[in-house]
């Protein structure tokens, strides 16, 4: 009997059986290459540079972190902004109104009064907005609400008679450690602030603009809160309020009445100068903001461009591959039809 040696054509034929299913799988990868642009499953993992493929998709990881918490403040910066701008307009539709009335024939059929509810309910709507469950002028504390209800419901705080300079002056802005009374407002429950904090925030956490922070990387920390409880709300909103209250005065004592207004008036003014005074602060919290995110973008696409360089399969080279591996193939294929034409002698010899 003929022995089937390393060197029969048998043995040939056995390694070209094996030689053809290898390369119809190194064809198939590389087909899975051309179809999704990418190294195909596996190799990635035997690479020199699985390791900085690694590091880098870390990184991105870290970066898309940062960048959807900035993107986030970045929306909360930018609905301050309208918001602020708003009760900017409420503040000068106010002084157009203490204009008019300061007229008191015009103020005993124009229901000043209202007018000046209406303009406090207002604004405290406006200092209660909220971002999904958040109240965006509630300074740290800010799964509670920063108002004490409706702030036309507040009591008087200037009663009919007072003269300006003489029973009161010129408002001083509550500072934390908040302490009542506090000028005109004899209690908490007078203020237009939330006297009821709710643990573990307290009362002065809602006039913390400082507290409210991000981490835009590893080691940049920003700050960009506002508060309800900022000198600019608490002035706006007391000039209203001395407005409002003036209006005991129309008949009973127009002369006073009208010393009233005026000082409600230049309350309101130095009032309207600290609101955009906030929103300048504001505006350039949204600066920083933008840039953080352009510097963040930047980043991505470098790390995206790195990564591709790693995971990317070049077409190119990957076509030549294909009709390379196409070539080999057709020829085993034609080495195993020459064999199957053999005589069982010659197969073996």
């Amino acid at each position: 009997m003929v022995a089937v040696t390393g060197n029969s054509q048998y043995a040939n034929q056995l390694d070209v059986t094996r030689n053809i299913r290898l390369l119809n799988l190194q064809l198939a990868r590389q087909n899975q290459q051309l179809a999704s642009g990418r190294y195909a499953d596996g190799l990635i993992g035997v690479s020199q540079r699985a390791l900085e493929l690694g590091q880098l998709k870390s990184e991105l990881g870290t970066v898309n972190n940062y960048m959807s918490g900035v993107q986030t403040v970045q929306n909360r910066v930018n609905l301050y902004a309208l918001t602020i701008e708003e009760i900017i307009d409420i503040g000068t539709e106010a002084q157009e109104t203490m204009i008019k009335n300061r007229d008191t024939f015009f103020a005993t059929t124009s229901a000043p009064r209202v007018q000046a509810n209406v303009l406090l309910d207002r604004i405290g709507s406006l200092l209660q907005t909220k971002d999904g469950d958040r109240f965006l002028f509630a300074g740290t504390n800010y799964t509670d609400n920063p108002i004490n209800g409706q702030i036309s419901n507040l009591p008087t705080a200037y009663p009919a008679g007072d003269v300006p300079n003489v029973n009161y002056t010129a408002y001083t802005a509550v500072t934390v450690p908040v302490t009542f009374p506090a000028g005109n407002y004899a209690a908490d429950t007078d203020f237009y602030m939330n006297p009821t904090a709710t643990a573990p925030g307290t009362y002065d956490d809602f006039y913390d603009t400082t507290g409210t922070t991000l981490y835009s990387d590893d080691s940049e920390q920003i700050s960009y809160g506002v508060s309800a409880g900022e000198a600019g709300f608490q002035r706006l909103i007391d000039s209203i309020i001395r407005f409002r209250d003036a209006t005991a005065d129309i008949t009973t004592n127009s002369a006073n009445y009208q010393l009233r207004v005026d000082d409600a008036r230049s309350q309101l003014s130095t009032a309207l100068a600290e609101l955009k005074s906030i929103a300048s602060r504001n505006g350039y919290k949204q600066q920083q903001l933008n840039e953080i995110v352009d510097r963040h973008n930047r980043s991505i696409d470098v790390l995206r461009t790195r990564i591709g360089r790693i995971e990317n399969a070049d077409i190119s080279e990957v076509s030549v591959n294909i009709k390379n591996l196409q070539t080999s193939l057709e020829a085993s294929y034609v080495i195993t039809r020459d064999s199957l034409s053999l005589s069982l002698v010659n197969y073996l010899r």
